[in-house]
């Protein structure tokens, strides 16, 4: 069942949970077999209308140990959808009938575009009988922007470009500044029309990933199905 506010998850010290948003797209495999040979386990939240069109991209995720969770059928904020039940409804079972395959017996794991969640959304979701087997949903602890690589930072016209570097250093400062969390990262970009497509062509998470990993070798590395509470369900 839903809780009624992002669910906390107990993640402990020097520990880290990778989860990327937005996928599949063209560098998640890559992205995932470049965790997979460092023995590390992800945690991938895809978009259904993605999963139609990279159905592959998933079960090759999936095939390299890391967890396939929902993130929406086309990311649109659930909050904002209360008003509209079954609208709200269909972007959590739209994404669930293209995941249910890569997913199996669970555990199923939903996370709210851009985090917004609220009270009215986990009422609704869990009147329907096929999402009552669902947990969550799951935020996140640690974020440094890695979708504005190259883009004015804040994505706001007028900033300066926001670098690799700096969100490369961003990101390992931040996460040995709090120690451990789950951390959000794009393996790509669910927004729509114009917006949507430059991010996807600016993405640079890949590199990301390579640069910080080999400097976080005294952390362990865990993916949400490891953690408690979730591992207890």
């Amino acid at each position: 069942m839903f809780s009624t506010d992002n669910l906390p998850l107990n993640v402990p010290d020097r520990t880290l949970a990778l989860t990327y948003d937005d996928g599949p797209g063209p560098r998640s495999i890559a992205i995932a077999e470049f965790l997979s040979e460092h023995g590390i386990r992800a945690t991938f939240f895809v978009v259904g209308k993605h999963v139609r069109e990279h159905r592959d991209v998933v079960s090759g995720v999936k095939k390299l140990g890391h967890l396939i969770a929902n993130h929406t059928d086309t990311h649109q904020f659930l909050s904002k959808l209360v008003p509209e039940p079954d609208k709200l409804t269909l972007e959590v079972m739209g994404a669930d009938r293209e995941i249910q395959e890569f997913i199996g017996e669970g555990p199923f794991l939903l996370r709210a575009p851009g985090g917004e969640w609220c009270a009215g959304a986990a009422e609704i979701l869990n009147r329907t009988e096929g999402l009552r087997k669902y947990y969550g949903p799951f935020n996140w602890d640690i974020e440094f922007g890695d979708y504005e690589i190259g883009s004015p930072r804040n994505l706001k016209p007028g900033n300066p470009l926001y670098t690799l570097e700096q969100c490369q250093e961003n990101y390992l400062q931040g996460i040995r500044t709090r120690r451990c969390g789950v951390v959000l990262l794009h393996d790509w970009s669910a927004d729509s029309g114009d917006r949507g497509a430059e991010l996807r062509r600016k993405n640079r998470t890949l590199e990301l990933t390579k640069w910080l990993i080999p400097r976080l070798s005294d952390f362990r590395f865990v993916a949400l199905d490891e953690i408690s509470p979730i591992r207890a369900n």
